[in-house]
């Protein structure tokens, strides 16, 4: 990215992403570059094609492509809307793809219920209880949460306390409220601005006993470093699968949950206010045999 280029960017990015989440600049960032990798000057000036023909080669070895070029499609959009540049081919390109990536996500949900069908929620809890019985407690907390509450990789980016006065509304918390109860709060996560503050009473006792067995080894964030800080968010997504079967990541864990349980309304709406996301996504997204 040259200086012109830095420019160009910057100025989209201070209006485009005010008041939104930090994590987006970095998202914004990565796919203004897949296009200066190719052109020198402003992004804005260059032709609808030429645009097309990079996004195409850049994603060409994507396992789904459309998928991948649909965020590429809709970040060029916002860009040249904002510096008033005409986008027409764009727009049509757009719709085009959103018909590849609804034929995608089919092909992927069925490569996904031969992969996932064989898993069950009590294969995911009896993992739990045999973690839980060779005292890796950070373990079984990860998965009490996903399981429970359907929660994203960042919602377990938590630091652990026992003083109430080192509650904020900004981070993610596990608080010993009590000898017998945890309480899980939730300020940082995907839908905050949407949900809010959610907050949750724990008195599962095995977590409680978790809780206990961090407090008493000093842990300050449920995962860390080796210093002991809390971890970056680029690397929890590669810490959480060391502790869960089989290596499944948060999203596969919730598919299993949700196909589980697509017959059971009342409990996918638990589901849908504890993740923070509506009920039609979540049957839209999650689960495998729609």
């Amino acid at each position: 990215m040259n200086e012109i280029q830095e420019k160009e960017f910057n100025d989209f990015v201070a209006v485009q992403l005010k008041d939104k989440a930090k994590s987006n600049l970095a998202v914004y960032k990565s796919r203004y570059k897949v296009f200066t990798k190719r052109f020198k000057t402003k992004i804005q000036n260059i032709s609808d094609d030429l645009l097309l023909t990079a996004l195409l080669e850049a994603t060409s070895d994507n396992e789904f492509p459309a998928n991948t070029r649909a965020g590429l499609i809709t970040f060029l959009i916002l860009l040249k809307r904002f510096y008033n540049v005409e986008h027409k081919q764009l727009l049509l390109f757009q719709i085009e793809n959103h018909i590849r990536v609804q034929v995608e996500t089919q092909e992927r949900k069925k490569s996904q219920k031969k992969e996932l069908g064989n898993y069950r929620i009590t294969d995911l809890k009896d993992l739990m209880m045999r973690i839980y019985s060779k005292k890796n407690y950070t373990g079984y907390i990860i998965n009490y949460l996903l399981i429970t509450y359907g929660v994203r990789n960042q919602d377990l980016n938590l630091k652990i306390i026992t003083d109430k006065n080192e509650l904020n509304d900004d981070e993610n918390f596990l608080y010993m409220k009590n000898k017998s109860t945890v309480q899980y709060i939730r300020n940082h996560y995907k839908t905050h601005k949407f949900y809010g503050q959610k907050v949750y009473e724990i008195r599962d006792a095995r977590f409680v006993t978790s809780m206990k067995k961090l407090i008493e080894k000093n842990v300050s964030y449920l995962l860390h470093t080796s210093s002991g800080d809390k971890l970056d968010e680029t690397s929890l997504a590669r810490r959480i699968v060391t502790y869960t079967l089989d290596g499944l990541s948060e999203a596969d864990i919730f598919k299993i949950i949700v196909t589980e349980y697509e017959k059971d309304y009342d409990k996918l709406k638990e589901y849908e206010a504890s993740r923070g996301t509506k009920l039609n996504t979540i049957i839209e997204n999650y689960a495998v045999n729609k």
